[in-house]
């Protein structure tokens, strides 16, 4: 029975307390429009909108002289500061045969790239179609970052791998 009692004040509370808050709102807001009780005694408000800065910000004087900064070094094109010659990296054991990657440098860039690999069964099939692709990949991005083809990833990490080694071996 107690808490019954104490639930309804409660509530009856609360629901007065809102009900106030309500009404004390509307009141509110009409004395700032010069409306309601004692409007015309009062100043009216300054109504400030969302987006403005009650307070300004100072803003940073401006210089009066600029120099533009210093033009950023370029960087090295890929591949650059390889010695000319021909490399070859070490072969690379994979699940299903070995491959060894061997690069020509000239100019300082890789202008050819070999490998060799598995020929016979299901490892030459899959060979036949990656090393192509890779090597192609290695020639345009001069480097050992290339894509792993699709369906040959096991000769392209070893391709990878043994293509890094190479470029390092030319890097000195």
């Amino acid at each position: 029975m107690r808490r019954a009692v104490f639930a309804f004040v409660g509530t009856a509370l609360g629901t007065a307390l809102l009900v106030g808050a309500k009404l004390g709102e509307g009141q509110g807001q009409g004395q700032g429009q010069g409306q309601g009780q004692g409007g015309a005694d009062r100043q009216p408000e300054t109504i400030v909108a969302a987006t403005e800065s009650p307070s300004p910000t100072p803003k940073a004087p401006t210089p009066t002289k600029t120099t533009p900064p210093p033009p950023a070094p370029s960087p090295p094109p890929k591949g650059a500061g390889l010695k000319n010659g021909t490399f070859a990296g070490p072969g690379v054991s994979q699940r299903f045969g070995t491959i060894k990657v061997t690069i020509v440098v000239s100019g300082g860039k890789i202008t050819d790239v070999t490998a060799t690999h598995p020929t016979s069964g299901e490892s030459g099939r899959i060979n036949a179609r990656a090393v192509p692709k890779l090597r192609q990949e290695a020639l345009t991005a001069q480097s050992a970052s290339i894509s792993v083809v699709s369906g040959a990833t096991y000769t392209s990490n070893a391709y990878k791998q043994s293509l890094q080694a190479a470029i390092n071996l030319a890097k000195g």
